[in-house]
């Protein structure tokens, strides 16, 4: 038979393992990808929000510059006459022509130059350091406003008068009578524009828009279609900033602000496609740095594999030369230098070892002794497979535990321990050493089935060192593997518990399968008691109850049964005196509890 398939992809088992780490890869790589992406864009957005609330502080704090600024422009009001009279006579006129004739009635009365109060305002208006648009003068007899237009002041006595007169008061100030502080003349109401405070040659590249309080759109940096509907989601939003998906399916994240001072709202969003777009040189060497790493894994992962393959060719080489008889063949066979001294470089030398063995054996010695000694041979087979296995799981535990799998170096020595339990001729051990085992056992089945196993073993410490038959426990626990255990089921249970009772131990075992089908189990207690020579009897129960029952004679009962609330459950009394001796204490401890 050819053993040799040649290149590494002719293995089922080196395909599958290098195919594998394609596809873990792969799933890592993208699972890292989308998570570092989506790292990056909440930090790019977040960086985003920053930059516009910082800007948006900034406005505000101009914004409260130029109220201060106003309200001690009013208040230095007071400390001139002049201007104060003419001040109250614009409160109290109604029309343009009643102002100028109350002027000329103040100044009729007085040796001193009248003050014009718009001159002085047109002041504030050239001055571009206070950004003001315009002043409202309020009172009851109506609001006068005062504006700069092709660098002359304007006075309107019409308040919808069209000017440029800014959009955001910024200030409202109470102007009192000099002569009677108790009595308000009328209000004074500065005005900016929202374009001069919010509007900036800087780009923060992202789509943003100023509403008044009303939610008017004042100001926006040129919005698509699509743009706006996202103002429009962002708007009833009472979040600060957060994310959601358009009708286009973008999903974008926004970011907004309402000012103290004049009621307005800053809006600023953006989708992640653009952030991702604005940082594609980010993106890209994100991409080409795990694509290097993944290259290296598979490159690495590809050399190490291959030359896995190339040993295992030599091994099948070897065998194939073994079998055919051509020794000298197989001893002129190298191992790859990558391969020596290690665990592949003993199983090569052990078998160049066997073949030149076995070579001189042929060379010395007849076919007819040869069969002659192959009784011999085979019982000495048998004393030294044992030693074989367990120096063989030996080598393995260690090899697991260098590499750090601490799960299969324990389960490789409960298996070890087992197997060495077993092969001894030690007929009893103590009861708690038989739960040991026991639990060995299911450690290892669990370990095999996952989370869909889940075991419990309860052993009271007063019996804990009572004698029993050695391995009776697991056949019983074997037996629910093989018909109570259900693959498909996400919880299958096991428990297993030990209890002084009536001058002696019930071990009592437990599951929730689905139990004995109720016409068969007459059946099946008629084998354990009596026997059954039908090959699809269940011999393991009868076995267990023929130990217990030729060792403790009298006083034992085993029983079977469904419970009623689902499941399959055996129970077995062990007296506490036995003809075979088991059963007594070997040192029984005061106190009692669990083991």
């Amino acid at each position: 038979m050819d053993r040799q398939h040649g290149a590494l992809f002719g293995y089922r088992i080196y395909r599958r393992k290098f195919w594998g780490t394609v596809a873990v890869l792969l799933v890592m790589s993208t699972a890292v990808f989308l998570g570092m992406t989506a790292f990056f864009v909440n930090t790019w957005m977040a960086a985003m929000g920053n930059e516009a609330q910082s800007r948006f502080l900034e406005r505000e704090q101009e914004l409260a510059n130029i109220q201060e600024w106003a309200t001690e422009y009013v208040n230095n009001l007071y400390g001139n006459e002049r201007l104060m009279e003419d001040l109250a006579v614009l409160f109290q006129a109604r029309s343009e022509a009643e102002y100028i004739s109350l002027r000329r009635e103040n100044s009729l009365g007085t040796a001193s130059q009248i003050r014009y109060i718009p001159a002085d305002i047109k002041n504030i208006l050239f001055n571009n350091r206070n950004r003001i648009r315009s002043v409202t003068l309020r009172s009851d007899s109506g609001a006068k406003i005062i504006w700069l237009q092709n660098m002359d002041v304007c006075l309107s006595f019409d308040a919808d008068a069209e000017a440029d007169s800014g959009d955001i008061p910024v200030a409202v100030c109470s102007v009192r009578d000099p002569r009677d502080m108790g009595r308000i003349m009328g209000t004074m109401e500065f005005k900016v524009s929202s374009r001069d405070i919010y509007v900036t040659e800087a780009d923060i590249g992202a789509a943003w828009t100023i509403l008044d309080a009303d939610g008017t759109v004042l100001w926006d940096n040129g919005l698509e279609g699509y743009q706006e509907t996202w103002m429009v989601t962002a708007i009833p939003g009472s979040e600060r900033s957060g994310w959601f998906r358009d009708e286009g399916g973008r999903l974008v994240y926004y970011s907004q602000m309402e000012s103290g001072q004049s009621g307005n709202r800053y809006i600023v969003a953006k989708d992640v496609v653009s952030a991702m777009r604005d940082n594609r040189y980010a993106v890209a060497v994100l991409l080409a740095a795990l694509l290097l790493i993944d290259g290296a894994i598979l490159l690495s992962s590809y050399a190490g594999i291959r030359s896995d393959a190339n040993f295992l060719s030599l091994i099948l080489a070897m065998l194939s030369d073994l079998e055919d008889g051509r020794f000298g063949r197989m001893q002129k066979r190298a191992l790859p230098a990558r391969h020596r001294e290690t665990e592949y470089d003993m199983i090569a030398a052990a078998l160049q070892d066997v073949g030149r063995k076995l070579e001189g054996y042929i060379e010395t010695e007849y076919i007819l002794k040869l069969k002659q000694q192959e009784a011999q041979m085979r019982a000495l087979q048998h004393q030294i497979n044992p030693h074989f296995l367990y120096n063989t799981l030996e080598m393995l535990r260690s090899k697991a535990l260098v590499q750090g799998d601490r799960d299969t170096a324990d389960a490789i020595a409960m298996l070890g321990t087992l197997y060495r339990t077993r092969m001894h001729k030690k007929e009893s051990v103590l009861l708690r050493e038989g739960f040991e085992l026991l639990e060995m056992y299911l450690k290892i089945m669990a370990m095999r089935y996952g989370d869909k196993f889940v075991y419990q073993l309860e052993l009271e410490r007063a019996v804990g060192d009572w004698k029993t038959v050695v391995f009776w426990m697991q056949p019983l626990a074997e037996n629910f593997f093989a018909h109570g255990f259900d693959r498909e089921s996400e919880y299958n249970l096991l428990i297993v518990t030990g209890r002084e009772r009536d001058g002696g131990v019930e071990i009592r075992m437990m599951d929730n399968g689905a139990g004995a089908s109720p016409d068969k189990l007459p059946e099946i207690r008629r084998n354990m008691y009596e026997g059954n020579d039908s090959p699809e009897a269940d011999i393991g129960l009868r076995n267990v109850y023929m130990r217990l029952r030729y060792f403790y004679r009298e006083g034992f009962r085993m029983e079977i049964g469904n419970r009623e609330e689902g499941g399959f459950f055996i129970s077995v009394f062990l007296p506490a005196a036995s003809a075979g001796g088991y059963g007594q204490c070997a040192g029984k401890p005061e106190g009692g509890g669990t083991a």
